[in-house]
């Protein structure tokens, strides 16, 4: 074929699957009984998912099972190995019971999003919502029309990044305010943003940026769904990528 070794599967249910070592991007024991293998998708339309094989072995034998799998897809002398074959129960290593599930990629992955309506209000600093380290990369949609939203930020550290995104229930709202901040004062928002026709720069000891919806448009005319906020931290503060108010005067730091 092209020199490389493929790895075919084949479930009870008539399902089958095959893709090269060279997309093997790993295994994982998903429980006592079940080993899932993970591959870089076979669909050129879903070139950013991933595609997986869960494998039911006999409980205890993830050791011995793993090894072999790892075997199989670095050593293998014919190109074509067969991993699961309920069809033929034919299988890699004895304890591998059966193919129990293909799943195969559809779509390119999604960004994570969160909508958040705070039950509570934030205006007196206390979180409406704490953010945790493994919401990295998450995008909020924030409706403060009932209450003012406070998302409190994780300890700095390099990598992560967070963005935050007004929802459409809280267009033109005027009383209720939505702010981030640090996890500690020491931590800082550090960066620019535009408001209005307007740059706001934070400064190197701002901890909380807000936007003040009463002063929004310098009448209190409200905020606008849609206005935004994205930062990253570098591992001791916190960086804006990207904020933009549609109203002038609307961002605060503190």
């Amino acid at each position: 074929m092209d020199g490389q070794n493929y790895l075919v599967f084949h479930t009870a249910a008539d399902d089958s699957y095959m893709n090269s070592t060279a997309n093997f991007k790993g295994a994982d024991v998903t429980s006592n009984t079940e080993i899932t293998m993970y591959f870089g998708s076979a669909s050129a339309q879903a070139a950013f998912g991933y595609d997986s094989v869960v494998l039911t072995i006999t409980a205890g034998t993830e050791v011995a099972v793993m090894e072999a799998l790892a075997a199989a897809c670095a050593g293998a002398k014919n190109p074509v190995t067969v991993i699961a074959d309920d069809i033929n129960s034919t299988y890699v290593h004895d304890s591998i019971t059966a193919c129990s599930t293909i799943s195969v990629a559809t779509e390119k992955a999604r960004r994570k999003v969160v909508t958040t309506t705070p039950s509570g209000d934030g205006s007196s600093g206390s979180p409406t919502v704490t953010i945790t380290a493994s919401d990295s990369g998450t995008t909020y949609f924030v409706d403060i029309n009932a209450n003012t939203a406070y998302m409190k930020l994780p300890a700095a550290a390099a990598g992560l990044f967070y963005t935050f995104i007004l929802a459409a229930g809280s267009e033109g709202e005027a009383t209720k305010d939505f702010a981030i901040g640090t996890n500690d004062a020491a931590e800082d928002i550090i960066g620019v943003g535009l408001d209005g026709a307007a740059v706001h720069k934070t400064g190197v000891s701002a901890s909380t940026l807000t936007f003040d919806t009463s002063d929004a448009g310098g009448d209190g005319s409200g905020v606008d769904a849609g206005d935004r906020i994205s930062v990253v931290s570098d591992g001791s503060d916190w960086y804006i990528e990207d904020c933009m108010t549609a109203a002038t005067a609307v961002l605060e730091s503190s």
